[in-house]
């Protein structure tokens, strides 16, 4: 799976958010970094027909480190060698004003952050700080003129070449992004059973992957956590735990539900999960087996990039659960589903008579019915199950620092960013990241 534009602004969006949250002691090379940043981001918005008006600082720009501020650097600046390799025909996406608008306000919001670092890590005297706060000024006004908040549209999935993320950590993100949205674009319509019951199964599975990196960043050693963090991560366990048990309970409530369509199902689904499972079981397994959490979790990095491969299976688990249920009412309402004859009859004695009295035989033994009483066992179970995952994806949304994020969103209301504040350590971001139909 290729890289898209959109995906490489979110791993920006992660480092910039992971350097403001961090600690540089050497001040040299956090200013150097910060060259390199803003390097990349004058590049960046070259490509996107706009330019920051504040003069190049007087230092020459050097490397950049392998801390986040230089992951930050090199990850802005492969997003923009993604609209440089365009061809004639995908660069027309360019020419779509409210997307370059929105994509000049992503960037500037996530060099922003970056700013801030800068500024937490630096002394009040030390040269350049001034010059630094005009271009802060410059890439707030920069990054609040995106008032349509309606996402990238086609810049979004610009790509070029193979995978920019290799790792199997970092790969999750994208490959869960493009499971939610498969999901999100199917058709009510087109909807059967049995694709119903298969997204139960694949949110169960999700759910069991997590639960189990959890519990082994919670084991390892080496992950450095604070006491508050182990809190949290017990919280999510504790959620994943009740929507597993509730989500049990909706498998066993499927295998009485038939639908009355038939022909071939919706595919693409199942297509998107196994390659997010493979991206999982690279990650969890090696030959042996299961990987230990001293191998799994070798360092405080290792911590960092799991807890946030946390967050993105929980927001995209939650946003599937949320669709399936939407889906489900949907087909209730549309009475597309069967139930047991019996069943039916304890809401309404008709389902008993002889269909026109005499001596003809009942009715079958299931009954087609839009009657939602019929369903109560069904959707009460779905919507524990949805609580569930929204109460664990809550909490490592917090966890991960991305709490108060305006993130892309399957729901049909989208939400307008807010200004965020993380509850540990009370670190504020003035970013926004655009919301919009996919996230």
């Amino acid at each position: 799976m290729r890289a898209t534009y959109e995906d490489l602004l979110r791993a920006a969006r992660r480092a910039a958010v992971s350097a403001l949250r961090g600690t540089y002691p050497d001040e040299a090379e956090v200013l150097a970094d910060w060259d390199a940043v803003l390097g990349a981001t004058r590049n960046h918005l070259r490509w996107l027909r706009t330019s920051l008006k504040t003069e190049p600082g007087a230092r020459e720009p050097a490397s950049c480190s392998d801390n986040s501020l230089g992951r930050l650097a090199r990850t802005i600046g492969a997003a923009a060698d993604i609209l440089a390799v365009q061809d004639s025909v995908a660069a027309a996406a360019l020419d779509v004003r409210d997307d370059l608008i929105a994509a000049r306000a992503e960037v500037a919001a996530i060099a922003r952050i970056g700013a801030e670092a800068v500024l937490r890590n630096t002394k009040t005297r030390t040269p350049g700080r001034l010059h630094l706060k005009t271009v802060i000024a410059e890439l707030e006004e920069i990054a609040g003129a995106d008032s349509r908040r309606m996402g990238l549209g086609g810049l979004g999935v610009l790509a070029a070449g193979g995978p920019g993320l290799t790792s199997a950590g970092l790969m999750i993100a994208p490959l869960a992004a493009r499971w939610e949205r498969v999901h999100t674009a199917v058709d009510e319509a087109s909807v059967l059973t049995r694709e119903l019951r298969s997204t139960t199964a694949q949110l169960r599975t999700v759910g069991g992957q997590v639960w189990h990196v959890a519990t082994h960043v919670l084991s390892s050693p080496h992950a450095g956590l604070d006491v508050g963090q182990r809190r949290d991560l017990q919280v999510i366990r504790r959620a994943l735990r009740g929507f597993d048990s509730h989500s049990r309970l909706v498998e066993r409530a499927w295998r009485r539900r038939l639908s009355d369509l038939g022909g071939p199902g919706n595919s693409l689904d199942e297509t998107a999960f196994l390659d997010l499972k493979d991206s999982m079981d690279e990650l969890l397994r090696d030959r042996g087996g299961l990987r230990s959490p001293r191998d799994l979790v070798g360092h405080r990095r290792s911590a960092v990039v799991l807890i946030d491969a946390i967050d993105e299976l929980l927001w995209s688990a939650k946003q599937v659960a949320g669709h399936q249920q939407r889906m489900v009412s949907w087909s209730i309402a549309a009475g597309r589903l069967f139930v047991p004859r019996h069943e039916a009859a304890q809401v309404e004695l008709a389902y008993l008579r002889r269909p026109g009295g005499g001596a003809r035989l009942l009715q079958p033994w299931w009954v087609r019915t839009d009657r939602a009483g019929c369903f109560g066992e069904l959707t009460r179970d779905l919507t524990e199950a949805t609580d569930s995952l929204r109460a664990a994806s809550d909490m490592a949304r917090r966890l991960a620092g991305t709490s108060r994020f305006s993130r892309r969103t399957a729901d049909p209301v989208v939400r307008l960013s807010s200004a965020y504040v993380d509850l540990a350590s009370g670190i504020a971001d003035q970013g926004q990241e655009v919301p919009g139909p996919g996230r």
